[in-house]
């Protein structure tokens, strides 16, 4: 089973991101901005993880990172930005932000991320179910 993602980006600086996702098997969804992200959060079917454009025409990944959090089964969450900077980082990592990822990407960088953000991941829904059954 591969893992589900949603890459929120507009239409014109998705499609690189949106083809390497998919050529490594990853199944991936794509929404161009804070609403359409918000519709595909509302999706029976949870993501695993969600790349997000620091800006987006409608807001920004602070704005998705809300819907993400108020989800019933919260995915991780890298930023993807123009231009990394220590403060964009660190308040990336303050709100509770798996990563930021600053362009160019590259492709080894990438899939590292992928795996350390999907391992978090997976480690919290088991903690989860985990604390569930105990109770």
């Amino acid at each position: 089973m591969s893992s589900r993602i949603l890459l929120v980006m507009p239409r014109e600086r998705r499609d690189k991101l949106l083809n390497f996702l998919a050529e490594n098997g990853m199944d991936v969804t794509a929404a161009g901005n804070v609403a359409e992200a918000h519709r595909r959060l509302s999706d029976p079917l949870p993501y695993d993880l969600a790349f997000v454009d620091a800006e987006l025409p409608d807001g920004s990944w602070r704005d998705v990172l809300q819907y993400m959090v108020a989800s019933p089964k919260p995915a991780e969450m890298v930023v993807c930005a123009r231009c990394g900077d220590e403060r964009l980082w660190a308040e990336v990592i303050q709100c509770g932000v798996f990563d930021l990822i600053p362009e160019p990407y590259e492709r080894q960088e990438i899939l590292r991320i992928i795996r350390s953000a999907l391992d978090s991941h997976y480690m919290r829904r088991f903690s989860h179910a985990a604390e569930a059954r105990a109770s």
